[in-house]
């Protein structure tokens, strides 16, 4: 999990549109090895809904590619919710925040 955390936080991986899984939407998801992560770079709060769309994206690429992912959101300069904290440890996901 390490070794992906350092490659999506220095860009190496290259992004997945989320159009490759079915899904509608401008995000691009990061698949590599049976990990499935996303950067979040912005300054508004990271909400429920934005942890159930990631959520949505997860099982799309386990769906698609027919093997489970580990889950990985990582956050820069966005406050996280609560909330969206709770549900996505609740389903499996790690999340950081990262400088």
């Amino acid at each position: 999990m390490n070794a992906f955390r350092d490659a999506l936080l220095s860009g190496k991986l290259p992004a997945s549109p989320v159009s490759e899984f079915g899904l509608k939407g401008r995000k691009e998801v990061v698949v590599f090895q049976g990990h499935c992560g996303i950067l979040v770079n912005r300054k508004s709060r990271y909400l429920r809904k934005d942890a159930l769309a990631f959520l949505d994206i997860k099982s799309a690429v386990e769906d698609q590619l027919g093997t489970p992912q580990k889950g990985l959101v990582l956050l820069r300069r966005a406050p996280l919710c609560s909330k969206a904290k709770a549900l996505l440890e609740n389903s499996g996901v790690s999340i950081e925040v990262v400088d």
